[in-house]
């Protein structure tokens, strides 16, 4: 498994439409509530006031005066130049999605799009859940802005392509599970859930899944929660952007090395081989195209049975890849 650079063109509506969808995100969280309201002025029993209504509540801010002119012309400005932004920001969106429909960076299956774009804007991406497994391999390479080369060679097309197509894992503390079933059947009513014990997987009526992993703090893979994450923004089949929060590269590389190395079954040395390659491509794409300063802090969460294989790692990428580094 390799990695190319993507081209400056693609790079460049990438960037694009990042900046669109993280002003709109940012619209969405910090700025739409105050105007979710409507202001009229209504009279009653002789005299005006300025009412407020939200949904079925309403409720008389004040009788016409002024100060209250001056609220009510503000506030209708404010709503309306707000509006306004949201409107090209979309009209932004939806023009670069054109563009990126023909580039190869629309990665993200569509299933897995819905379903984090919606974690997104519940709040609980980040906060509760976190992206595990191999979806996280399309973040990395909006994060380097790369493409991994997926070979018929390595077997890697049925390893990432086919697997995401059908997978997403989440990461996640006990409890929140609740919190993930409620937002999948709000998207798709047709998800049935199954499972207990920290392990749960939900399927819809496409046979698409989403396991989901909770831990508590004596977990064995509570670590995960721990270690350094990244945040970034990358495209889903349909060209539009997809919030990310996955592992840091370099911790899930050497997470995935390590599985390559304790692999028991013979018959998995197959899937023991495309996950070493896997390894050493993110690592060397984190020192290559992230430059990236690593820490031994980055690792502190790490269990040491993993950590151990750090040198290893860097020793056989820098085989694969004829250059030397230290992780």
């Amino acid at each position: 498994m390799d990695y190319s650079k993507i081209s400056l063109d693609e790079r460049t509506i990438m960037d694009a439409q990042r900046k669109a969808y993280t002003e709109l995100r940012e619209i969405a969280r910090n700025q739409s509530a105050r105007f979710e309201s409507s202001l009229h002025w209504q009279e009653i029993k002789g005299t005006e006031y300025l009412i407020k209504t939200k949904g079925q509540e309403r409720r008389a801010l004040g009788t016409r005066a002024p100060h209250m002119e001056e609220f009510y012309k503000k506030y209708n400005k404010s709503k309306k130049e707000l509006l306004a932004k949201i409107v090209a920001l979309r009209h932004k969106i939806d023009e670069g999605r054109n563009h990126i429909n023909h580039t190869m960076i629309r990665r993200v299956p569509l299933d897995s799009a819905m379903v984090l774009r919606k974690l997104e804007k519940e709040g609980y991406l980040g906060d509760n859940f976190v992206v595990s497994g191999l979806q996280c391999i399309y973040a990395y390479e909006a994060q380097g802005n790369v493409r991994f080369k997926q070979t018929l060679h390595d077997r890697d097309i049925y390893n990432i392509s086919k697997a995401t197509e059908k997978s997403l894992v989440l990461l996640g503390s006990n409890g929140d599970e609740k919190k993930l079933f409620e937002s999948l059947l709000q998207i798709d009513s047709t998800y049935k859930i199954i499972g207990n014990k920290g392990r749960y997987r939900a399927t819809n009526k496409n046979g698409f899944n989403v396991d989901l992993v909770c831990t508590t703090q004596n977990s064995a893979s509570n670590w995960m929660l721990s270690v350094p994450r990244i945040e970034t923004v990358s495209f889903c089949e349909s060209g539009l952007p997809v919030p990310f929060v996955c592992l840091a590269p370099h911790v899930f590389a050497l997470y995935k090395y390590w599985q390559s190395q304790n692999y028991q079954d013979k018959l998995q040395q197959t899937k023991a081989e495309i996950d070493s390659k896997q390894a050493y491509a993110i690592t060397d794409m984190v020192k290559q195209e992230l430059g990236t300063c690593i820490t031994e802090e980055d690792y502190t969460a790490v269990p040491a049975c993993i950590t151990n294989y750090k040198e290893q790692l860097a020793s056989e990428t820098e085989e694969q890849f004829g250059r030397t580094y230290e992780i």
